[in-house]
């Protein structure tokens, strides 16, 4: 992968068919006001990157489910849950509540 290259918005307007075709080979930051604005990157990178992070999510997702299912010990019920809540608070529900 070529470096990375660093151009104004002002130039990218006036260059633009360059700065896309400079986009093919690596991202271009576009910078306003020698602040960094935007990344151009080809579109196939894009759908790429799109694609990796999705992947991601759902693996993060499923490792995340996995910990909770390994870190739960049992299924209470709700109206066990209720009757603990109720013994430790001494706070009786109200059947609305429930």
């Amino acid at each position: 992968m070529n470096t990375v290259q660093i151009v104004a918005v002002t130039d990218f307007r006036n260059k633009t068919k360059e700065v896309l075709e400079q986009a093919k080979e690596a991202p271009v930051i576009l910078t306003q006001r020698s602040r960094p604005a935007a990344v151009v990157v080809d579109y196939e990178t894009y759908q790429a990157q799109v694609k990796l992070l999705e992947e991601l999510e759902l693996k993060l997702d499923d490792l995340l489910l996995a910990q909770a299912i390994q870190s739960s010990e049992e299924v209470v019920a709700l109206d066990e849950l209720f009757g603990d809540y109720e013994k430790s608070t001494g706070n009786k529900l109200k059947a609305r509540d429930r």
